[in-house]
């Protein structure tokens, strides 16, 4: 899988708009690897080995061959993102927006959107996505979160509010509206929401580094600290450890907190 190339969206946006990388039928201009049966599977092992050129390639070989595939070209897109071709990215996403109903592309445009100052155009996308999605929290809690920016914070309380409303199940807006209610003086609220996160989240390693900062904000470090234990068990992340070293200054655990920090460092001074 693909995840969203947008820097704009929230990290908790990040992590729930996610598509699995769809695999393009390949012409005779892209070898499949020997192991792999279908094109499909020499996609993903194209992605996996880190050949983004060849699984490019592969993605062009199946929109040619199927201009339908809506997750062809979605996946396409986020490819030529992160190489710099925004561009042909937006022009992707509208065309998975106006061939058929697919929420990723939506998501994605509306983030290239704001990147570009277009926030007019961001938002009316993303009301469009609340009526034709009606389901779905996230079009809902990225409005939200683009009425936070602009400051009407009544108006963003109330969008997140319905993100709950539509999709109750969903995590990542329980998340989104509790880290809200952490840096608007809504203590409670962020931890009651933020509990509800976790439990719905419990194996997104990112989602529980994010309820940890929430926790760490209230001055539960013991709480924040067993929440950054469990997001590193499942990604030993430097960033998580970073988060990890200041909830144990803040409970007085310098000598551990040190011997982290250490290590840290001396990992900085290698990549470097």
């Amino acid at each position: 899988m693909l995840p969203q190339a947008n820097n704009n969206l929230s990290e908790a946006t990040s992590i729930q708009c996610i598509a699995m990388i769809v695999v393009a039928l390949v012409t005779m201009t892209t070898t499949i690897p020997a192991r792999a049966e279908t094109p499909f599977q020499a996609a993903l092992q194209y992605i996996e080995s880190g050949q983004i050129t060849e699984a490019r390639r592969a993605l062009e070989s199946e929109l040619r061959l199927r201009p339908d595939n809506l997750e062809a070209r979605y996946n396409l897109a986020i490819l030529l993102e992160r190489i710099g071709h925004r561009d042909e990215s937006e022009t992707l996403y509208k065309t998975n927006i106006n061939t058929g109903r697919h929420l990723p592309s939506v998501i994605n445009l509306a983030g290239l959107l704001q990147d570009k100052g277009h926030f007019n155009e961001a938002t009316h996308l993303l009301e469009s996505a609340t009526r034709q999605f009606k389901s779905e929290a996230t079009p809902w809690y990225l409005l939200a979160q683009m009425a936070e920016k602009n400051g009407t914070q009544i108006e963003a309380i109330r969008l997140f509010q319905k993100a709950l409303k539509a999709d109750p199940l969903n995590g990542f807006a329980y998340l989104a509206f509790a880290d809200y209610q952490s840096r608007h003086h809504m203590k409670g609220s962020g931890l009651k929401h933020g509990a509800k996160a976790s439990r719905l989240l419990s194996t997104c390693a990112p989602c529980l580094r994010k309820y940890g900062d929430i926790l760490h904000r209230a001055k539960k470090d013991k709480d924040a600290l067993i929440a950054y234990q469990h997001s590193l068990a499942i990604d030993p992340n430097d960033k998580t450890r970073q988060q990890l070293v200041i909830a144990l200054r803040s409970l007085g655990q310098h000598r551990r907190a040190e011997h982290i920090q250490r290590g840290l460092d001396a990992r900085q001074k290698t990549s470097d």
